[in-house]
C-alpha cells in the first residue's frame, strides 16, 4: 500500500465542536446521531491545506480554507482539523460538511487538489476516497 494513503488511514480526523473523532473504516454513533440530528444522511471531511502534500505557508493555507469556507457556506459545517501518526506533519484545518453528495465532495477535494477526502454516510464506517489516480 501507498504510504501516503497509510498515512491517511491512521489519521484521526478531529471536529473540535460538537466533539467526534472520525476514524477511517469505523462506525461512529455520535456521528449518525449528529446526522440525524441534521436531517442528513451522509457527510465528508474535507481539507483545503496542502494541495497534493506540498507544504504551504500558513496564509496561503488559510486563504485556501476560506475559499473552501465559502464554496460549502450552503451546508451546514463544523471545523476540525486532521492529526496524524508523524508528528512533523501539522495538522490541517478541515471542514466537517454535513449533508453533502459523494460526488460533490469529491468534486471539491479534487478543486483543492486533494489527494484524498474522507466521507461517510448514516450508519456505514467511514471511507478514505482517493482522489489522485497517481496514489492507486
Amino acid at each position: 500500500m501507498n504510504s501516503l494513503i497509510e498515512s491517511y488511514i491512521n489519521t484521526k480526523y478531529k471536529v473540535f465542536e460538537p466533539t467526534l473523532t472520525i476514524e477511517i473504516g469505523k462506525l461512529n454513533q455520535d456521528l449518525d446521531g449528529l446526522l440525524i440530528k441534521h436531517n442528513s444522511n451522509e457527510w465528508a471531511f474535507i481539507t483545503a491545506y496542502n494541495p497534493y502534500s506540498r507544504i504551504l505557508k500558513d496564509e496561503e493555507n488559510k486563504l485556501l480554507h476560506s475559499e473552501l469556507k465559502e464554496l460549502t457556506k450552503n451546508y451546514i459545517t463544523f471545523e476540525g482539523h486532521g492529526v496524524g501518526e508523524d508528528q512533523t506533519w501539522e495538522p490541517e484545518i478541515s471542514l466537517f460538511i454535513i449533508g453533502i453528495s459523494k460526488d460533490d465532495a469529491s468534486k471539491i477535494g479534487k478543486k483543492f487538489e486533494q489527494n484524498a477526502i474522507v466521507f461517510g454516510e448514516l450508519n456505514n464506517p467511514s471511507e478514505l476516497l482517493i482522489l489522485n489516480e497517481e496514489l492507486n
